[in-house]
């Protein structure tokens, strides 16, 4: 499950992020967009931007409405990664939650897609972690871990590009 997330402000790109992990059982686009929504609410804390005003976009609805409380949050393997974004979106005071359409989040898509390319560019590791996550090799309270299998943060000083 690979993902990718933006940070802008003031209409500049401050902090971008993609990665990976892999998981034995339940793994879908809903786990993978919680994780960037997670990575991405990690990086405005870590830059401590909780006191600014924020405007979250994610082109996935349920996540966009489960996160507003307007939609429950049913699977039980996504409750856990919903508490936890819960946690971090707590953390920031002015936050605003917007759906976007998926053809409207090409720059994250990108991101998401470097991220598979850069995975699968070491086949050898690449192996490796699919065999991690083997059910054959894992006991039955493993098979719902997540195994990260890329995580890259960059942050940009304002006024410059990237």
């Amino acid at each position: 499950m690979c993902y990718g997330w933006l940070i802008y402000r003031d209409g500049l790109l401050i902090a971008r992020g993609h990665g990976g992990f892999a998981r034995c059982e339940d793994a879908s686009s809903n786990i993978a967009e919680y994780l960037a929504l997670i990575e991405g609410l990690s990086a405005l804390v870590d830059m401590g931007l909780e006191r600014e005003a924020i405007l979250i976009k994610g082109d996935a609805r349920s996540v966009i409405d489960q996160m507003q409380g307007f939609a429950a949050v049913n699977s039980l393997s996504t409750r856990p990664l919903y508490r936890r974004a819960s946690r971090l979106a707590s953390k920031l005071k002015r936050a605003e939650w917007r759906w976007m359409p998926r053809r409207k989040n090409h720059e994250a898509d990108l991101l998401t897609r470097r991220a598979m390319k850069q995975i699968r560019a070491n086949p050898q590791r690449y192996q490796a972690a699919i065999r991690k996550v083997d059910p054959a090799s894992l006991p039955r309270n493993k098979r719902k871990q997540l195994f990260s299998l890329l995580d890259l943060r960059i942050f940009q000083p304002l006024g410059l590009t990237l």
